[in-house]
């Protein structure tokens, strides 16, 4: 698919700069932040992933089983490393989330590809960057409350994280006209964009809108194309396969809101980094499958 040439691709560049000008009211009221994203991650957020079953290899009933069991194995191994190694762990998390982050932006099926480096990599370091001491909160309390001495952005003033983010942009512009000759200057508007969102916003409302409506849909997109080429089933069908995930969403959401979700931030991110890793190793799968099937 020519993402960058796509009707989905100018409709998020176009949603992305309505959010952008709509930033002052959203400042200004908070409920409208709760609201933009709880929509997105009980409507793309979660739900992104529901497919992942479809994608079995083996679609008896063995094989089946052997699925679940790896999904499942893979969250628990990982939970138990969280319980041993937390920073191992939250370190893993970075670097899937990097690596996932790129991959799906580019329809990518190497581990390592700099275009995908780049881009996953500012997703992740940039937020980090921008809101340090809030971040590094966050990390501290995934880390079971260990206290973090490090904070990268800490140093860095308006002015020094404007240098980053122009020394970046030229790297990011250089690699892509050298990697997406046709699509290079749509990439790098891309990039323009949720940099700008990502500057002007809280950190929770820049992060879940970027991964809501940057990397769910995108992802959601190539699934409805993987599964409409591969097994040419109407894509109605499809999405109905991410509903039952919705569903759940709307129930574990409503379930957190009786809680303080805020001070309880690190908790769900832990939760986040279990769901997400098999996620990785599948999507990751479908993509080197369908490489090497065109």
């Amino acid at each position: 698919m020519n993402y960058t040439g796509s009707r989905l691709f100018r409709w998020q560049m176009l949603l992305q700069l309505i959010f952008i000008l709509l930033v002052p009211v959203l400042l200004q009221f908070p409920v409208l932040q709760g609201v933009l994203s709880l929509l997105g991650l009980v409507f793309l957020g979660i739900p992104h992933g529901g497919n992942d079953f479809f994608y079995r290899k083996e679609k008896n009933t063995a094989g089946s089983v052997r699925f679940l069991v790896m999904y499942m194995g893979v969250m628990l191994l990982y939970l138990c490393l969280w319980y041993v190694w937390p920073g191992l762990s939250l370190l893993v998390f970075l670097l899937i989330s990097i690596h996932h982050f790129g991959q799906s932006n580019f329809n990518s099926h190497r581990i390592v590809s700099l275009d995908s480096l780049l881009w996953g990599g500012w997703l992740v370091v940039f937020p980090v960057l921008r809101h340090s001491a809030e971040v590094f909160g966050i990390f501290a309390d995934m880390l079971g409350g260990q206290a973090l001495s490090v904070s990268v952005g800490g140093t860095l003033d308006a002015w020094g994280l404007a240098l980053v983010s122009v020394g970046f942009g030229l790297v990011y512009g250089l690699v892509l006209f050298g990697k997406h000759r046709q699509g290079w200057f749509y990439y790098l508007m891309q990039w323009v964009l949720v940099t700008v969102w990502y500057w002007i916003t809280p950190l929770l409302l820049g992060f879940v809108v970027v991964f809501c409506f940057w990397h769910a849909l995108q992802s959601m997109q190539y699934q409805l194309d993987y599964v409409s080429e591969t097994y040419k089933q109407n894509r109605r069908k499809t999405l109905m396969g991410f509903v039952p995930f919705g569903l759940m969403a709307l129930v574990g959401m409503a379930f957190l809101l009786r809680f303080d979700l805020a001070s309880n931030l690190g908790f769900a991110f832990v939760l986040l980094s279990l769901v997400t890793l098999p996620h990785v190793v599948v999507m990751d799968g479908l993509y080197r499958g369908h490489h090497k099937d065109e």
